[in-house]
């Protein structure tokens, strides 16, 4: 149990994060930027690393990341991710299914191929080169979702295919990241057929939740809505019953194995063919004015500005052009191929390239395992920072031609 004391200084450095990133969020947007680099710069500069760290509370800091902290942003992922899928139907996946599934691998074989050739050219081991290929592969969901709401473009053909393929990217790193810990605990890589049926087996689980979403969620929504239909419009009943859904379809992803925030997200594809979609979409639009600044800005506040004097700059602009052509090309590609449209095929590519709280997740376990020195780890974040800003800013550059 957390203890009274804990949580309201953890709640007033939220609000020390929170209410300057949406600020942060407004200039960029006004300067023809995406929020999300105000609220993640907002983060970088105000969290526990920066100014954050330097102004006393109690008995520590005002910005920590403790349990709480992180627990509030895992919610607020969630939120994010569930809002992301009221907008995209069963229907849409089946549609998208196969251009998303190549573009998903490819997603994952581009980057992690590349980043494991390009470490080793520098001279460091397999096991280093294996640590940041695979932090390169897991697009950051969340980013792309939040960039595409903003310019309105997640209900078009190329919206829907980017979305689900970023989620079936997810799916899969996940089981890249399975291969990681093994490599770390064991000092071996796996044997393919294990990974493969590690990666099919993450993609089933994930279908099966997907459909257990669909067929079986509205008719329980629906449920309860009908239980007392006075009573319960009034008191919020049918948005409050949906919103635990998606925490509930993120507790079974969890227990699957796979990310909480792709079982949120099926709970809200599950949700957007069903009669209560519009008026979830608007109960939870309202829960992300919060929720977007608070996830951006925490990602954020993981960056310790104080390590980039150890950031290797030569290392750096290496492995960010990595990062952003293995994504662009790996999967703009493919998708300019199916499309027969290389502008909407770009597009993709563009959307795929920022990474965020899975890469973040393998790098911990690098440092923590001694694999990664502080200085890889320091240039690892800030590659992985500089990916949240490149991508918003590739896709409403885009936007910004087409118009």
């Amino acid at each position: 149990m957390v203890a009274e004391f804990e949580v309201i200084p953890t709640i007033i450095g939220i609000l020390f994060l929170v209410i300057p990133a949406m600020f942060f969020g407004k200039i960029c947007k006004r300067l023809g930027m995406s929020e999300v680099i105000g609220f993640v710069l907002a983060g970088v500069f105000l969290g526990p690393f920066a100014l954050g760290g330097m102004i006393p509370l109690f008995d520590g800091s005002i910005v920590q990341l403790n349990d709480v902290t992180i627990a509030l942003w895992e919610i607020s992922g969630i939120v994010i991710l569930f809002a992301a899928g009221l907008h995209f139907t069963f229907h849409d996946l089946i549609r998208a299914g196969p251009y998303s599934a190549v573009i998903g691998v490819m997603g994952v074989a581009a980057p992690l191929g590349l980043g494991f050739v390009v470490t080793q050219m520098f001279g460091f081991g397999w096991e280093v080169a294996v640590i940041i290929g695979a932090t390169l592969c897991a697009t950051s969901i969340a980013v792309s979702v939040t960039v595409l709401q903003e310019l309105g473009r997640e209900k078009t053909k190329e919206g829907k295919i980017l979305v689900n393929a970023a989620v079936l990217d997810d799916v899969i790193v996940l089981a890249v990241l399975s291969a990681v810990s093994s490599i770390v605990a064991y000092h071996a890589v796996p044997a393919i057929d294990s990974i493969a049926v590690t990666v099919l087996g993450g993609i089933g689980l994930w279908f099966v939740i997907l459909l257990a979403a669909v067929f079986v969620l509205p008719k329980i929504i629906h449920g309860i809505a009908t239980a007392s239909p006075t009573s319960l419009e009034v008191r919020g009943t049918k948005q409050g019953a949906a919103l635990g859904s998606a925490f509930g379809f993120a507790a079974i992803a969890y227990l699957a194995g796979l990310n909480p925030i792709v079982g949120a997200f099926a709970a809200g594809m599950g949700l957007a063919g069903s009669k209560l979609a519009s008026q979830v979409r608007e109960f939870v639009g309202r829960l992300k004015v919060i929720a977007e600044p608070l996830f951006f800005a925490v990602v954020g506040a993981h960056v310790n500005i104080g390590l980039i004097l150890d950031v290797n700059w030569i290392f750096f602009a290496a492995i960010l052009a990595v990062a952003v052509a293995s994504k662009v090309l790996g999967c703009g590609i493919p998708a300019s191929l199916m499309l027969r449209d290389s502008r909407r095929g770009l597009f993709i590519g563009y959307g795929m390239v920022a990474r965020g709280e899975v890469a973040l997740i393998i790098l911990g376990i690098g440092l923590a395992t001694s694999i990664l020195g502080n200085e890889i780890y320091a240039t690892l974040v800030i590659v992985v920072l500089a990916t949240i800003v490149i991508s918003p800013t590739l896709l409403r550059m885009d936007a910004r031609r087409g118009s």
